[in-house]
């Protein structure tokens, strides 16, 4: 009897470790079975833009591919080696094109955009990008 139940924990075990080790339908990544999202930026991500006058930048954040359930933007702006953002927004419903404009950059200083597109029904399905630029 006692090996009918040795047997039995053996076998629960060997299926839950089965389980456990089988690949995610979307690929690997936890994306709750959506699609990918893809981002494209004006500026592209990825870049560093040459310092220009002002204190105020667009930024364009073209969503490619979105979730049917829709997603949602995050954008902040803070100088690069500093924890504290100058500049935060966000978009509850995003849509194709989006475009936000980033003021108060501080002059001489290199800054750091980070933008973040989640999915409204899977917040672990985002896509995230940073760009540097700077004020003269």
């Amino acid at each position: 009897m006692k090996k009918i139940i040795l047997f039995g924990l053996a076998v629960l075990l060997a299926l839950a470790v089965t389980e456990s080790c089988k690949k995610k339908k979307d690929g690997g990544n936890d994306r709750c079975g959506e699609s990918e999202i893809k981002v494209a930026t004006i500026p592209a991500t990825g870049t560093v833009d040459p310092p220009a006058p002002g204190t105020s930048f667009p930024l364009i954040v073209n969503v490619e591919s979105m979730p049917a359930s829709g997603a949602s933007i995050a954008v902040s702006a803070k100088a690069e080696g500093n924890a504290t953002a100058y500049f935060t927004d966000s978009l509850k419903v995003a849509t194709a094109s989006n475009s936000f404009q980033i003021t108060n950059t501080p002059a001489g200083v290199t800054c750091v955009v980070s933008v973040t597109v989640t999915s409204k029904t899977c917040n672990t399905n985002q896509w995230t990008g940073t760009y540097r630029y700077s004020a003269k």
